[in-house]
């Protein structure tokens, strides 16, 4: 079978992912990241403060499996480096 391109919302289509929302957590992901170094903790001292594992903090920023990580996780990492967060509701267009 010959390969052909394909767009990532193709795949996400084809896989039911919510690309949306993937791209949403992949911009929380990386203001995690971007914030987690400027103050200066490692993994292991952010993930003490959240209450959760070195190893799951390392995933988390990996981006590997984006989808089975929760908002109320990143929601909640953000929280404990000083971050509020407001959620706003609007109709598709």
């Amino acid at each position: 079978m010959a390969w052909k391109e394909i767009s990532f919302e193709q795949i996400a289509t084809s896989f039911k992912i919510d690309l949306q929302e993937i791209k949403e957590k992949h911009r929380l992901i990386e203001l995690i990241k971007k914030t987690r170094v400027e103050l200066g903790l490692s993994q292991l001292n952010l993930a003490k403060k959240v209450g959760v594992s070195q190893s799951r903090i390392a995933q988390v920023e990996s981006r590997m499996g984006t989808a089975k990580v929760s908002f109320e996780l990143l929601l909640s990492i953000l929280r404990k480096m000083g971050y509020d967060y407001k959620i706003v509701t609007r109709r598709a267009a």
